[in-house]
């Protein structure tokens, strides 16, 4: 086995851990996490032209909006903030997607400052429960 799918092993071995073992507020963090990552790993293949890692990026953070982040606000979707974040989430996917299809960086840069926003405010949310 190559060095480069050993450390990926490693790596999802890490990864498989954390999320079996974390809370629900951990794994949102973490959900978080992974699209941004996604997202950035989607701006360096765009720039380095490579559609196929760009698509599939784009694709990773969508999914975890979709199944992690949308699914995990649903069953409150009457609560106005709920209700607010899902509609954003929702925009970002459109604006991902639209991303992807015209190979548009500004709207990619622009879909990831907003979620990086929005897990800016879930820490210190959180943050703030903890010293609470």
């Amino acid at each position: 086995m190559k060095k480069q799918q050993l450390v990926n092993l490693y790596a999802q071995v890490g990864v498989e851990s954390a999320v079996l073992s974390a809370s629900q507020t951990q794994l949102t963090t973490l959900l978080f996490e992974g699209a941004l990552n996604a997202l950035t790993r989607a701006r360096l293949s765009m720039e380095s032209r490579d559609i196929a890692a760009k698509g599939a990026m784009i694709a990773k953070a969508v999914a975890i909006i979709d199944t992690g982040l949308i699914q995990a606000l649903e069953p409150y979707a009457e609560d106005v903030l709920a209700k607010q974040l899902l509609s954003l989430f929702h925009y970002l996917i459109q604006q991902l997607m639209l991303a992807n299809l015209h190979d548009d960086q500004g709207k990619l840069d622009h879909c990831r400052e907003l979620l990086q926003n929005i897990a800016e405010a879930w820490q210190q949310s959180q943050d703030k429960d903890r010293v609470s």
